[in-house]
């Protein structure tokens, strides 16, 4: 049993190194993209439409989408790595939150509601050599015209609030397995 609590801590320090290093990458990524896109902005329309001098473009409520949801993503799972590191049970209550809130990240709060009030569209940027195209709603579907609902998004979060569920039926089984002991 200690063996196994000292492998978990290992594989939470190596996660939380992992995703803390994911994190500041991504950041220096966006940094870098919004430099870039100011520095090479040829127009702005009214739905938030970058056009850059190269050609491509940045949906900016999309591209805000995408850059919050990546975010809070790596700051959950950061946070719970690190917990689990310093000798935390995986199971806990607060673990659960965390996964709740990452559901909510995905879906609710930003992706599928923008996407929802019609603010679809991608980053598209060629700098140099390389070429980043993202496209922010995996599986869209428009309802009808102009409306559209990220479907993607939405089972995202459904599997995220089924597996805080289960992670919740552990916690409880954490607590009595104390509790005996």
């Amino acid at each position: 049993m200690t063996k196994a609590g000292e492998n978990i801590r290992k594989l939470g320090f190596c996660m939380a190194a992992v995703f803390a290093g994911m994190l500041v990458a991504f950041a220096a990524l966006v940094v870098y993209v919004i430099w870039y896109a100011v520095a090479n902005v040829a127009s702005v329309d009214s739905f938030g439409v970058v056009t850059l001098l190269n050609g491509g473009c940045i949906v900016i409520p999309s591209g805000l989408c995408l850059a919050l949801v990546v975010g809070i993503s790596l700051v959950v799972l950061c946070g719970i790595s690190r917990n689990i590191s310093r000798g935390v049970s995986p199971f806990t209550k607060t673990h659960v939150r965390l996964i709740r809130v990452l559901a909510l990240a995905l879906a609710l709060a930003v992706n599928a509601a923008v996407s929802f009030v019609g603010a679809y569209g991608s980053v598209n940027l060629t700098i140099g050599g390389l070429e980043l195209y993202i496209v922010p709603h995996s599986f869209v579907i428009e309802i009808c015209q102009g409306v559209t609902f990220d479907t993607g998004s939405f089972i995202g979060a459904v599997v995220c609030l089924f597996i805080s569920a289960i992670w919740s039926y552990a916690s409880l089984l954490q607590e009595q397995s104390d509790e005996l002991v």
